[in-house]
């Protein structure tokens, strides 16, 4: 029976994420995404969906650093 439980809490997560995602060229990030709701199943999948992209997305560039790289080129 918890098997099953377990099993359906982890389908109905991958379906609230699934219906979030919008990154569909990385069906590999979308599957940690869905581990790490799970792994937080306490909390609302919409915050741990931003959490958990929040976490990998330290690295990104914002227009701000593409401008200033830019000024940098010239």
């Amino acid at each position: 029976m918890s098997n099953n439980v377990n099993s359906n809490i982890m389908d109905n997560i991958r379906d609230n994420v699934h219906e979030l995602w919008v990154l569909d060229s990385r069906p590999d990030l979308e599957d940690d995404c869905v581990q790490y709701c799970y792994d937080n199943v306490d909390r609302p999948v919409p915050i741990t969906m931003i959490e958990f992209l929040s976490q990998h997305c330290s690295q990104a560039l914002s227009t701000q650093d593409l401008e200033h790289m830019e000024k940098d080129n010239v």
